[in-house]
């Protein structure tokens, strides 16, 4: 157990009581994906806390889902709800791998190494009554090419004026929530607008989300599945959809966000 996490938890035992349950996509990550679990498991062990890690395999083919059933065999806190054979799109593994999460609170993160939950110990280690609903990452130097970066600045730009959230960068993967808050939501998106999707339908539920900053690492292996152009196209189609589905629940013609 790290310094850090021994003092914090020394000063909230309660932390203790607190369950964590870690909900990340996963496709086509073998280089990494070991790396990335072992290192998810050392961490939660150290804090010292009950917890979770829920993997969704999103049809991944090159070996990935080998893999996980290793980790899943070793580990008893580690499991793959996937459906191996389809490819469904990151949105949709995610919110599986979320239904099937029993924790407290929910982290969010990418399988491919660019985030770390080391960023969220002190967080963990604080949380008491007075918590914040949830917890939205935004990343300090996002490791990625000048039109990755200068989309994300436009989407945030985007969304401030579409739906008068301003938070930092709505997009970033790495996050932490309410179970029974985010499992209430209706996600819609497949793809890579889901981190916004929920940032919007928490604001628009009047949930309390503080923000923290995150290291955002290059990666050490594989690529990235994100086109830009298309990913950019189907981003602004769901923006609008989603504006148009707020418009209509506030004017209480649909019950559900």
């Amino acid at each position: 157990m790290s310094p850090v996490t021994e003092n914090a938890s020394a000063q909230n035992p309660a932390v203790n009581a607190i369950r964590i349950s870690v909900a990340s996509p996963v496709y086509n990550e073998a280089e990494t994906i070991e790396k990335t679990v072992r290192g998810w498991v050392r961490f939660l062990d150290a804090l010292d806390v009950p917890s979770e890690i829920i993997l969704c395999n999103d049809g991944s083919r090159d070996g990935t889902g080998d893999i996980l059933a290793r980790l899943s065999a070793e580990f008893p806190n580690v499991r793959d709800v996937g459906e191996p054979d389809i490819n469904r799109g990151y949105g949709y593994a995610i919110s599986l791998a979320i239904r099937e999460c029993r924790g407290d609170y929910i982290i969010t993160i990418d399988s491919d190494g660019q985030f770390q939950l080391e960023d969220l110990a002190e967080i963990i280690n604080s949380l008491g009554d007075g918590a914040p609903d949830g917890f939205a990452g935004y990343r300090v130097r996002k490791q990625d090419s000048f039109l990755r970066v200068a989309a994300d600045r436009c989407l945030n730009l985007i969304v401030r004026m579409l739906f008068f959230v301003s938070m930092r960068d709505t997009n970033c993967a790495l996050k932490m929530i309410r179970r029974e808050l985010l499992q209430k939501l209706r996600l819609e998106s497949n793809g890579y607008p889901f981190p916004t999707e929920v940032c919007i339908k928490l604001h628009a539920l009047g949930a309390q989300l503080a923000e923290f900053p995150v290291h955002h690492l290059e990666r050490s292996g594989g690529q990235s599945k994100l086109k830009l152009w298309r990913t950019g196209f189907h981003m602004l189609w769901f923006l609008v959809y989603l504006r148009m589905r707020l418009w209509v629940w506030r004017r209480k013609l649909i019950r559900e966000l």
